[in-house]
């Protein structure tokens, strides 16, 4: 064993291109650029999904695109949720739709960017199930949908102050959160 010579630790091959951000076939990104031109703002990937930054001034019209369109026929939102980023003063608040075609069998993400005084447009009149999900980003985010036709708290108490889930929301919650609902 001794005599075994030395071996010398393998050369790391320099790292190539993020196969999770590597781009796929996504005819709706080229459709969409097409037609909206620059409200379309970002287009990328992410395992092996096309997502699409869409101005929110053109947002349900790009949203309806996707519905209708017959290169493209996004039928089913499978969930739409907020997320808040408080190191974006101007829009901090980011809406994302994860749509799906069941007739090309694709999925797509699009995402917009709002303030609390910049309501989103619904998109309850276009997929039903959009209703349940805007009144939980409004509910736990503070993202308000221009045109929804019940935007009120759905987990939450009515008179519960603040948003649970924004990232500057206390980890503890505010004095007075924990109130007691139900009598002994």
């Amino acid at each position: 064993m001794a005599d075994e010579p030395e071996k010398k630790p393998a050369e790391k091959a320099p790292p190539g291109p993020d196969p999770l951000a590597a781009a796929v076939e996504a005819p709706a990104l080229e459709r969409l650029a097409a037609t909206f031109g620059d409200a379309v703002q970002e287009q990328r990937f992410w395992a092996a999904t096309p997502i699409v930054r869409i101005a929110r001034e053109r947002l349900l019209d790009a949203l309806r695109f996707l519905r209708d369109d017959e290169d493209c026929r996004y039928d089913h939102l499978s969930t739409l949720f907020a997320t808040h980023f408080p190191e974006r003063a101007d829009t901090p608040l980011e809406v994302t739709y994860c749509l799906y075609s069941t007739k090309y069998r694709r999925w797509l993400t699009v995402k917009t960017w709002t303030a609390e005084d910049l309501p989103v447009p619904t998109a309850s009149g276009l997929w039903p199930i959009a209703n349940w999900n805007e009144r939980e980003a409004y509910d736990l985010v503070g993202v308000r949908f221009a045109g929804h036709p019940d935007l009120t708290r759905i987990l939450l108490p009515d008179d519960w102050n603040g948003h649970p889930l924004r990232r500057d929301y206390p980890l503890e919650g505010n004095p007075g959160d924990h109130k007691i609902y139900r009598k002994e």
